[in-house]
């Protein structure tokens, strides 16, 4: 178990505002409707991947259900994001190089069933100084060490050998893991309610909406990148994890039955 303290607030941040997803929209028409300016993302996934890690945080929650959440990244425009997923791309030697932050696409997280969930949540109005830090995470390994986070989750989500939940060991996400260090940088904690360090998008979202308090106290001593009450929107098509079979995987199945079905018509024909 994860060693959490409860924040002392009797409602939630009010700031935080849910906007409903209209049908069939997109996450980045979403995010464009939202009013969305650089801050902080977290993005809830329906791969099996994603539900995985989704249900390793149940640690970090009071009432033992999986979390909304299973990526966290720092949204720098209408396009891109900076962040350091599981899914890797590109040259892997830009792993090690990068300390496996990825400036990511937006679009490639815009189906709204392979990501239903959606938060961009502002803890700062100083959003360029974090992006400055966020760089500095990438170019300075020795900060900290985000590829050898990885290996521990890729393991478990990949169900390899006798890999355990890596959170219940001590060893946060790596994408929570490197935008708490770059808003660390600044002077920000988007964990106050963790005892340790292991960091997890869900103690990143129940910071923003059940410790606005500690946040407002934050605010009136800050010396560097100005904290304030996380404010944002966010929308949750799918409270309950649940894993969802990618487009690529229906039509590779769907190709399958089709061939099954018409080999019996082509052995008939003469």
């Amino acid at each position: 178990m994860i060693s959490i303290r409860q924040s002392t607030a009797t409602t939630a941040n009010k700031a935080l505002k849910e906007v409903k997803a209209k049908p069939g929209e997109t996450n980045t028409a979403w995010l464009k409707r939202a009013g969305a300016r650089p801050g902080l993302l977290l993005l809830g996934g329906a791969s099996a991947a994603h539900f995985r890690i989704r249900v390793a945080q149940s640690h970090a929650r009071a009432d033992q259900q999986p979390s909304c959440w299973s990526l966290a990244g720092i949204f720098t425009d209408q396009k891109t994001m900076l962040s350091v997923p599981l899914e890797l791309s590109g040259d892997a030697s830009e792993t090690a190089k990068n300390n496996g932050v990825q400036e990511c696409d937006i679009t490639d997280y815009d189906d709204p069933e392979r990501f239903p969930n959606v938060a961009l949540i502002n803890f700062t109005k100083e959003s360029n100084k974090i992006l400055g830090y966020a760089w500095k995470v990438a170019e300075q390994r020795s900060i900290i060490d985000l590829p050898t986070l990885m290996l521990p989750w890729l393991a478990y989500i990949w169900i390899s050998g006798k890999a355990s939940n890596p959170l219940a060991d001590g060893l946060g996400l790596p994408s929570a893991a490197f935008v708490e260090t770059a808003y660390g940088i600044g002077g920000i904690e988007l964990t106050p309610g963790l005892a340790s360090a292991t960091s997890c998008p869900e103690a990143i979202w129940q910071a923003a909406k059940w410790w606005h308090d500690f946040y407002k106290t934050s605010a009136k001593t800050a010396q560097d990148a100005a904290p304030q009450v996380p404010n944002g929107s966010y929308v949750i098509r799918q409270p309950a994890a649940a894993a969802v079979w990618s487009p690529s995987t229906r039509k590779t199945e769907a190709s399958v039955k089709t061939a099954k079905r018409a080999r019996p018509a082509q052995r008939g024909r003469k």
